[in-house]
């Protein structure tokens, strides 16, 4: 009996060329062609090892990919369809001039925190000490030096806080990286994070597409947010410490207009589980 072809499987190549050749299908799927140079000059190769690496991808991609003599370059072939990367957000192809795709951002300023901060403050959690720091709050008039006990970091998807216990208060709290305006005095002994209980505490949430749209606008909703497209609802567990960081986002309550938040979060489990 004749044997099957071998698939080859992508984790048998080393991590450099897999990015090298990930690259590859980058640049077919946004720029619609490829030359040396975007390997060359991305990765830092030569131009005979970007030749090899052009050769190794269409022996494992037929079908995708072949050399345009008129043109001089790579062109994705009518058939072409990734097979290293999964392009489901513009965000990994922005990076990437082209000329014949106009592309517009929106310039946010950065939220950020000086490097001699971020240096304490993961210093302190790593360490699991105790730490001073000169905190902006918004709900003080000046800045005001606070004793820490830092013991995680997370994300709201706009900015880092760090989760520590505040000396000065008497409770777990979060603070924005970017407040902190600067730090002294670490010290051994920081509070167990294990009373944190917020923070050791998921809960259950589901996303939906709010209930006032239309049904057509609903099933928009939940195909752009990936939902499923039969309960057009998603059930997460998260930590509920960053709760009212996700409802602040999805489903603000300053607009009884629906379309103003599309989504919207209701938390499902009122007796959350711990985490172990």
């Amino acid at each position: 009996m004749a044997q099957k072809p071998h698939k080859s499987n992508p984790d048998e190549l080393p991590p450099t060329i897999l990015q090298r050749l990930a690259h590859i299908e980058r640049c077919l799927f946004w720029k619609g062609e490829l030359r040396r140079a975007d390997l060359v000059n991305t990765f830092g190769i030569n131009p005979a090892q970007a030749a090899m690496d052009f050769r190794l991808y269409m022996a494992r991609h037929p079908g995708n990919m072949d050399y345009n003599k008129s043109r001089k370059r790579y062109l994705p072939l009518s058939g072409f369809q990734p097979q290293l990367i999964e392009p489901t957000t513009l965000d990994e192809f922005v990076p990437m001039t082209s000329p014949r795709i106009p592309v517009a951002t929106w310039p946010l300023p950065k939220r950020r925190a000086t490097p001699h901060v971020l240096l304490a403050m993961v210093t302190a959690v790593r360490e699991r000490q105790k730490i001073e720091v000169k905190y902006q709050s918004m709900t003080g008039e000046t800045p005001t030096w606070r004793w820490l006990s830092p013991h995680a970091f997370a994300n709201d998807g706009e900015r880092w806080h760090v989760r520590a216990f505040c000396h000065t208060h008497g409770d777990f709290r979060d603070f924005a990286l970017g407040r902190i305006l600067s730090t002294r005095h670490g010290k051994p002994g920081g509070e167990d994070p294990t009373f944190d209980r917020e923070w050791n505490t998921t809960v259950e949430v589901t996303v939906m597409p709010n209930p006032g749209l239309d049904a057509d606008k609903r099933a928009a909703i939940a195909a752009e947010y990936d939902l499923p497209p039969k309960t057009l609802k998603l059930t997460l567990g998260l930590r509920e410490s960053m709760l009212f960081y996700v409802k602040a986002k999805f489903d603000p309550e300053t607009d009884p207009n629906p379309v103003a938040h599309q989504i919207v979060v209701g938390r499902q489990d009122m007796n959350p589980k711990k985490r172990r």
